[in-house]
């Protein structure tokens, strides 16, 4: 019995060390992955996905002096006025 146990560990230990250190040289050959995809893979996004592309902001056109003469007007009406 005692010779089956010693197998059994023995045969273990040889298949971890083999797990652990077999791969190693392979995977230390291959070029490391892009930060970008990395990071998606870790968000569990697909990184094949292109992402869709944000609308463009339009900046608005800045106000023509008509424009603010105007605005400045809309406070002047004399019938919002009080009497003091």
């Amino acid at each position: 019995m005692p010779f089956f146990v010693g197998v059994v560990v023995g045969a273990s230990i040889v298949g971890l060390l083999v797990i652990l250190i077999a791969p190693s040289r392979r995977v230390r050959a291959e070029p490391p992955i892009p930060r970008d995809v990395e990071t998606k893979l870790l968000l569990g996004e697909d990184p094949d996905q292109t992402p869709p592309t944000p609308p463009a902001v339009e900046h608005p056109e800045p106000y023509s002096p008509k424009d603010l003469a105007d605005l400045r007007r809309l406070g002047t009406d004399p019938r919002s006025r009080r009497k003091s």
